[in-house]
C-alpha cells in the first residue's frame, strides 16, 4: 500500500493508519466479524501483512472506582472494513480473531466507498458518536438544514434528547446493516420543519 503509516495503539498495538490514497479510492469495501475485543489485534495483523482495511475508533469516556479516562474504542464492537486483493481475501480468514466475512445472498457484502469516507471525515473532525442500536424511543424529529461541517448544505432529521442536552442525527451503513448516532451542535442547525409539524416519511 502507498503511503501508509503505522503508529502504536493504545496497548501497544499496532495500527494501521487511513491514508489520503485509501480515502480518495471508491473501491468498495468488504466487512468482517471478529471475536470479542479482538478489533484492534485484528487490525494488527491485518497491518502486518499489507492488507487494506479501516479500524473505525471513536473517544469514549469510561469509569471505575477511582478514576475516568478517555480510551480510544471501535465504533461498531467486533467489525472491520477490509480491501483485500483476491489472493488476500482468505488469507484475512486465517487471522488470529477473525470469524468471518459478512455476507448478502451468498456473496461477501460490500460496502460502497463514500460511506467509508463519511465515517472517517466524521471522526477527522471530532463528531461525538456512536453505534445506535435503536434502544431510545424517538419522536419524530426536525427537519434543519446543516449550516457547518461536514452536513453542510444537507437537510437532515434532527431529533432531540433533553435529558442529556443534545441533538442528533442517525447515519445509516446500508450494506453492514448498522447505524450511528452522530451529535451535532444546535448553533450550526436552521430549523426547517418541527417535528409535530411534519406528514412526510422519515428520512432515515
Amino acid at each position: 500500500m502507498e503511503e501508509s503509516t503505522k503508529k502504536l495503539g493504545a496497548e501497544g498495538d499496532v495500527l494501521l493508519d487511513v491514508t489520503k490514497d485509501i480515502i480518495l479510492s471508491m473501491e468498495p469495501w468488504k466487512l468482517i466479524y471478529c471475536g470479542s475485543r479482538q478489533e484492534k489485534k485484528v487490525s494488527a495483523y491485518l497491518a502486518q501483512r499489507d492488507i487494506e482495511h479501516y479500524l473505525p475508533l471513536v473517544k469514549s469516556l469510561r469509569f471505575w472506582k477511582d478514576r475516568k479516562k478517555w480510551v480510544e474504542m471501535p465504533l461498531f464492537n467486533g467489525y472491520l472494513f477490509v480491501r483485500p486483493t483476491e489472493v488476500q481475501r482468505d488469507v484475512v480468514l486465517t487471522l488470529p480473531g477473525v470469524v468471518k466475512y459478512i455476507r448478502y445472498n451468498g456473496k461477501d457484502a460490500l460496502v460502497p466507498a463514500d460511506q467509508i469516507q463519511l465515517i472517517h471525515r466524521l471522526i477527522e473532525k471530532g463528531y461525538q458518536m456512536e453505534r445506535y442500536d435503536g434502544d431510545e424511543d424517538l419522536e419524530r424529529g426536525d427537519v434543519a438544514e446543516v449550516l457547518d461541517g461536514v452536513f453542510r448544505g444537507q437537510e437532515v432529521e434532527v431529533f432531540h434528547n433533553t435529558e442529556r442536552a443534545e441533538s442528533f442525527i442517525i447515519v445509516t451503513v446500508e450494506a453492514a446493516n448498522h447505524r450511528i448516532k452522530v451529535n451535532l451542535p444546535r448553533e450550526i442547525l436552521k430549523l426547517k420543519i418541527k417535528g409535530k409539524d411534519r406528514t412526510d416519511r422519515a428520512l432515515w
